[in-house]
This record gives C-alpha cells, sequence and structure tokens, in this order.
C-alpha cells in the first residue's frame, strides 16, 4: 500500500495541475463529506447489523440469563448463525459485552477477532425482540447484489420498530447511489412525503428522503414532488434544519433550471440567507453538478459564483470553481486575495490553489504577482496544500 501511494503521489507532483485538483478535491470530499460513491444524503454513520455480521467470527441469539460478575454476563444461546466451531459450549456462554441488559432479554450477540485468527473475541450485543431477529436472520448476506438487499429492506424503511427502522436505513445509507437510485421505485411516494413532514421521523433520515423524491421516475408523481419540495424550500424555518440538502438535491432534480432559479435567488444570491441554508445549498449543487444531467454545468458555476462575496463561503466555492475548471471567475477570485473581510489563511490557500490548477498563463502570472507583493503568505499556502496531501510515506 505504501508503494502505491508513493507512485501516486510522484504522478501528481509531475504533472502540478492535476495535483492540485486532486488536492482540491480531497479538501471538498474529506472537509464536509458531500461527495461519495454512497447515498450523498444519507447520515450512516455506524454499521448496519449485516455488516456487524459479515465482520463477525460469531452470530448467535441470545437470552441474558444473569450477570456472573460486574462485567460478564451468562447467556443463553437459542441460536449460533456464525462460528459455532468457536464456541466451546453450543448451548450458552459467559462473555463481556457493551450492553447492559436485564435477565430475559435478548440479544444479537457478535463476536469478532481481537488480534490472531485464534486470538479471544471481543462480544457486542444488540438488544432485539423477535420481530427484530425475525428482520435480522432474514435479511441477505452484505455480499449480496445491492438491487437484492434494497429491495429486502425498503419495506422497513419507518418500521414501527425502532431498531428495524434505523437499519433499513442505514443500508441504505451505505448502498452506491446509482443502486440508491435505481431502488427508488420501490418505495411509496406518499408515504415518503408523510416521512419528510413527519415530527416522528428522525431528522437525520429526511435528507434521504428529499433525494428519494427527486429521483422517482413516475411522471405524475414527480410534478407532485416538484410542487411538494417547493413548498419545503421556500417555508421560513431556523438557521439548521436536518437533510435540508437532501430536500434541495431532490428538488433540482425535479424542477431542473426553474428550481435553481429559486435555490440561487433564495440562499446562493441572497447575502440575508442563513448559513445553514447556504451551506445546504452548496452540498446540493456539489451533488447535482456530479449527479444531475438537466442544468447545464455552466448555468451550476454561476450560480455557486455568488457565494464568492461572502467570505464565510469563499474559500469553498473557490474550491469548487477549481474543481470544476472554471477558469473565467479567474480575475474575480485574484481579487479576492487583498479583499477587505476576506484577508484569510483559508480563502488565501484556495486562491493559491485555483492558481496552480488553472492551466491559463494569466493564471501563472497573477500567481508571480502574488508571490512578489505577498511572499510570505504565497509560501505558506503552498505549505499547507502540500501538508493536506502528504502523510507519512515509506518506500
Amino acid at each position: 500500500m505504501a508503494k502505491k501511494s508513493n507512485s501516486l503521489a510522484r504522478t501528481l507532483r509531475l504533472v502540478p495541475g492535476i495535483w492540485v485538483i486532486a488536492l482540491l478535491a480531497t479538501v471538498v470530499i474529506v472537509g464536509d463529506g458531500s461527495r461519495s460513491a454512497a447515498c450523498p444524503f444519507c447520515t450512516a454513520l455506524k454499521p448496519s447489523l449485516s455488516q456487524l455480521r459479515e465482520r463477525a467470527a460469531v452470530v448467535a441469539l441470545a437470552e441474558v440469563q444473569s450477570p456472573t460478575d460486574a462485567k460478564r454476563s451468562h447467556l443463553l444461546l437459542h441460536r449460533v448463525l456464525e462460528g459455532a466451531s468457536r464456541l466451546s459450549q453450543s448451548d450458552s456462554l459467559d462473555a463481556s459485552m457493551d450492553l447492559a441488559a436485564k435477565p430475559g432479554s435478548l440479544i444479537i450477540l457478535f463476536g469478532t477477532q481481537d488480534s490472531t485468527p485464534s486470538g479471544p473475541l471481543s462480544w457486542h450485543a444488540v438488544a432485539v425482540d423477535e420481530t427484530g431477529y425475525g428482520y435480522f436472520a432474514r435479511a441477505p448476506k452484505a455480499n449480496a447484489a445491492a438491487a437484492e438487499r434494497l429491495r429486502y429492506f425498503a419495506p422497513f424503511l419507518e418500521n414501527p420498530d425502532p431498531l428495524i427502522a434505523d437499519d433499513a436505513y442505514l443500508e441504505f445509507g451505505h448502498a452506491p447511489f446509482d443502486e440508491v437510485a435505481r431502488a427508488a421505485e420501490l418505495l411509496s411516494i406518499p408515504r415518503v412525503r408523510e416521512w419528510l413532514i413527519s415530527d416522528r421521523v428522525p431528522p437525520e433520515r429526511k435528507g434521504f428522503y428529499g433525494l428519494a423524491l427527486g429521483l422517482c421516475t413516475q411522471a405524475d408523481e414527480r410534478a407532485a414532488n416538484a410542487e411538494f419540495l417547493r413548498r419545503l424550500v421556500v417555508a421560513p424555518e431556523d438557521d439548521f434544519r436536518a437533510g435540508f440538502d437532501g430536500v434541495l438535491g431532490g428538488y433540482l432534480l425535479l424542477a431542473g433550471g426553474a428550481g435553481l432559479d429559486l435555490v440561487e435567488a433564495r440562499y446562493l444570491a441572497n447575502p440575508r440567507a442563513a448559513d445553514g441554508d447556504v451551506r445546504h445549498a452548496l452540498t446540493a449543487l456539489r451533488f447535482y453538478y456530479e449527479y444531475g444531467r438537466e442544468i447545464p454545468k455552466d448555468r451550476l458555476k454561476v450560480a455557486l459564483r455568488h457565494l464568492l462575496d461572502r467570505s464565510e463561503f469563499a474559500a469553498s466555492a473557490i474550491t469548487d470553481l477549481a474543481r470544476w475548471k472554471d477558469w473565467d471567475s479567474l480575475d474575480r477570485i485574484v481579487a479576492l486575495y487583498t479583499r477587505e473581510g476576506f484577508v484569510q489563511p483559508t480563502i488565501g490557500r484556495a486562491i493559491v490553489g485555483y492558481l496552480l490548477a488553472c492551466p491559463n498563463r494569466d493564471a501563472a502570472l497573477a500567481l508571480e504577482r502574488l508571490r512578489k507583493s505577498d511572499p510570505e503568505g504565497v509560501q505558506a499556502a503552498q505549505r499547507a496544500l502540500t501538508r493536506t496531501t502528504s502523510g507519512p510515506q515509506s518506500e
């Protein structure tokens, strides 16, 4: 792995424009997580039950009998799904778990290898009832085709059992975006609209549901979804709205250019727009640039340029414009280097990175002028850019 990383680093150093654009992409992707091969608006911060099963050496349905001491519990094993050969007994187990459970409680027990194949197991437990265990036991394995897996999990979204509902959502969150897009037809669109405005649905799931409405392919439902999402877009809200980026992304997929006009006027070009809403709009714009089709990319660049006038978003906007190869913004971006209120290290680094990435001769001349007027600042920016992608390397 070290040799592969070094080879990549050498290639990037030999091609400065590619190196800087790769760097800028890294800054954006790692910095805010807006781009990913997985569902862009899903918050999947933990593994699903199927993923836990895939990683475990032992998986069993167990019942807590009694604690043997302050840290260990005596468990009755009802069914061993994986790794029976790793257990000295097939009907009981004393284990230290990461879950405090009362006697009589049912749990799914996952035993993972600490280090060596013959070493001790660490035990992770998830409390379940009979319904939750049935859902888990019937689920396709983690290595099954994504289409098969999502077809199984789709009916369990927002299940009355919180464990099942959360796990089904995680499966969509971890799935590749193209598979999520194809699976949108499995969802009940009227129910998805209900979930988006329901106080009972956790806010972190609503970004996915907003996106799902945008992915709908039925003509009549698409029209209804566009109007539904438009009302959410213009509704007054607090500064932070969990999942609003997915609502905006779904709306752009449905409304196209007219949708961008609204998002641009209300959030991107509006200096009074709340910071939280602007961040969501920026994320939605990045998503559409990557996955959308109807709105021309040059039009997306025009919309993003508005954020060059807001110092709190300028560095992100410059970075995205460099990734999008928007070299028409060169003069405007260079002017920010000395603009009052914009003389900040993050903005300076973004400007230098943009100039390094731009292939135009005017960019090289502008960078040379900055080196003469602010040699220490440009040098510090270049060092910071290099550190962003450099790490301990060994041949």
